[in-house]
Formats: structure tokens, C-alpha cells, sequence
């Protein structure tokens, strides 16, 4: 068993090579707001570190909500049973009362070299003696819902791990049109690997056809419409999207995200960045860099602003209007987006 110290912040992949290279230590706290990343990581490490002999009587469970120090102790501190180490796991640690977590940093300071201790939970508070020791004689890793431009290099991660092959173009369609839920990330990939079949690549045509059509692929053609500032088109699909019952905050979220990338793409444009550095740095494929680009070129000035303005504002009303006049507040938002000549105000809209 390894003893390390002064060790850097783990992130998650960090944690998986480290294990897989047949390295563990004595603390581990998985812990963060992104449930489904800290859930898998929690069931692959136990079922890395689970002892090969007799696992049933060298590996137990603790819940923080129905914790028992007195039985806790006991079994943290019990030899294993012909074994080199035993494995205790303590699910929802974020729910231990602060008078168990500050004996827990008591007892825990002559830690047992023979027990393995995993502690999961969802907020934690680090300034606790006992989180900061899964830091110095362990690893704590946190889980944090990901950024737009950490997404293409998740589900690449992820599609490895479950041995999947996918294109780029792939990538970032799935990106686009279903962001960051990782939960739902991993459910479109395991219906896109059963679609293409075992050992094949998963491509882009795949997406199109399988996530597009359950989510609705509209709303990206929209995006790129609005980008184009094509507003008859833009109000075609906007109506089909509202026809089929679907949430317009959904739209305006994503118009908003599409104009923020393309601010984004404005501000690249004026530095002399290779093209694969501005791709990495807006989130999307090469593949996709020249749609982007011009679509910013059709925004000059000051108009992106005044869009992201204009999308707050629908934002505003959708949650404060009644349901009736959600379409009209959708169309307006459209034509300001669209509208040519002078960038529109961004005052009330009804």
C-alpha cells in the first residue's frame, strides 16, 4: 500500500490511472454536485479495491444518515480475514452529524494499515478535519458538473472506457444537443452503440439519427438559423418546436448558449490563434469551426450583446407570462435576433 504525500488534487481520469496501475492508498472521498460521474467512479473503485479473498467478510457499508460510531470503530479497526487489507465504504458522508465527523478526525489520526476507508457523499465541507485527511494521506476527488468546453473531452473519456469508438463530429453534436447531463450523455451512447453495432464507429450520421430524432434536433437547425439570421426559417422551425409541446425556455437557453459561442468566436477571430486552438477553445469540432465563424460575422458591432440581452428578457417573461402569450414572446425574440438594420433595443417585450 502506497504512502504518499503532498500530492496534487486528483481529478477522476487521475484517479482511474493511478488504480489501474495497481497503486491505492488509505483515504479516498469521492464527492461533488455531479452524481452520475461520482457514482460510477464510486461502484469501479470499490470494485477495484474489493479484497479477492473472502470479499463478504472483508468489505462493509456505512450509511452517514444511520451511522453508529461505536460499530464503525470496530470494523475499521478489525483485522481482515486472509486478506491484506479489508474495504469499508461510507455512502452519504455528507450526512454525518459534526459531532461524528469531528470524533471521526480524532479517531482516524492513527489511521489502521490493514483497512482501505472510501467515503462518498455530495457536499462536503473541506475545512473539516476529517474531509482534509482523505486530501494529505489520501486522494479527495471532487466531481463537478462540466463546462461546455470539457464536454467533447468526456465523452471522449467516457466512450473509452466502455471501449466505443466515436468521431469528433459525433462529439460535438452529442455536445449540442444534449450539454452537460452526463446521466443522459451515457444513456445516448449506449442506444448509439447498440444502433452501430459492436466494434463499429459511432459517426455523425448516428447522432443525427438516433439523439436528433429523440431530442428533438430542431432546436440546433433553429440555433443555426438564428445565427444565419434567416428569420423566416428561424420561424418555421420555432413553430414546429412549440407544435410538438416542447418547453420554449428550452429554446431560449439554447439560443443563448449558440450567441454566446458565437461572442466567443467574435473575440478568437481578432487573434492570430490556429484554427485547432480556436475550435478547442469554443467547445466543437474543427469540423464545425467555419459555421461558427461566419456566423459571427453576421453580428457586427455591438449586436450579440443586444441579443443576449434580448434572450434574458424572454427568459424573464416566459417565467412571469402566462402560457398563452409564450409564442408571441418567442416570435418577438426571433425577429429581434434576426431583424437587420440597426441592433434592436433590448426593452420589455410585452
Amino acid at each position: 500500500m502506497n504512502k504518499r504525500s503532498n500530492k496534487k488534487k486528483f481529478g477522476p481520469e487521475d484517479l482511474r490511472k493511478e488504480v489501474d496501475a495497481g497503486q491505492h492508498t488509505r483515504f479516498y472521498l469521492l464527492y461533488g454536485e455531479e452524481s452520475f460521474e461520482r457514482e460510477l467512479t464510486a461502484e469501479w473503485l470499490v470494485d477495484k479495491l474489493k479484497p479477492d479473498v473472502a470479499a463478504d467478510f472483508n468489505m462493509d457499508v456505512f450509511r452517514g444518515d444511520e451511522f453508529v460510531i461505536e460499530d464503525f470503530v470496530k470494523i475499521y479497526q478489525s483485522y481482515p480475514m486472509m486478506a491484506e487489507y479489508r474495504l469499508v465504504i461510507i455512502k452519504a458522508c455528507d450526512k454525518l452529524s459534526q459531532g461524528v465527523v469531528k470524533d471521526l478526525a480524532t479517531i482516524l489520526e492513527a489511521p489502521a494499515d490493514s483497512t482501505v476507508l472510501i467515503a462518498i457523499g455530495d457536499k462536503v465541507d473541506m475545512r473539516r478535519a476529517f474531509f482534509q485527511l482523505f486530501s494529505k494521506q489520501g486522494h479527495a476527488v471532487e466531481f463537478r458538473v462540466p463546462f461546455d468546453n470539457q464536454l467533447s473531452q468526456w465523452i471522449h473519456n467516457y466512450a473509452k472506457r466502455q471501449a466505443l469508438e466515436i468521431e469528433p463530429e459525433a462529439i460535438d453534436l452529442l455536445n449540442v444537443y444534449i450539454g452537460n447531463n452526463l446521466r443522459e450523455l451515457a444513456g445516448e451512447l449506449e442506444k448509439l452503440s447498440i444502433y452501430a453495432g459492436q466494434g463499429e464507429k459511432i459517426n455523425r450520421a448516428a447522432v443525427e439519427e438516433i439523439v436528433g430524432i429523440s431530442r428533438n434536433a430542431g432546436i440546433f437547425e433553429l440555433t443555426d438559423f438564428i445565427g444565419q439570421r434567416d428569420h423566416i426559417r428561424s420561424l418555421d422551425l420555432l413553430h414546429s418546436f412549440l407544435d410538438q409541446g416542447e418547453e420554449p425556455t428550452r429554446a431560449v437557453a439554447m439560443i443563448g448558449r449558440h450567441l454566446q459561442l458565437l461572442l466567443k468566436a467574435q473575440d478568437l477571430m481578432q487573434t492570430a490563434v490556429p484554427r485547432e486552438q480556436m475550435a478547442q477553445s469554443l467547445g466543437v469540432a474543427p469540423f464545425f469551426l467555419n459555421n461558427y465563424l461566419q456566423q459571427a460575422q453576421n453580428y457586427v458591432g455591438h449586436r450579440l450583446w443586444y441579443g443576449l440581452g434580448a434572450v434574458l428578457d424572454a427568459d424573464a417573461q416566459l417565467k412571469s407570462k402566462g402560457r398563452k402569450q409564450q409564442r408571441a414572446i418567442m416570435d418577438l425574440l426571433v425577429y429581434r435576433l434576426c431583424a437587420s438594420g440597426r441592433a434592436p433595443r433590448v426593452d420589455r417585450m410585452l
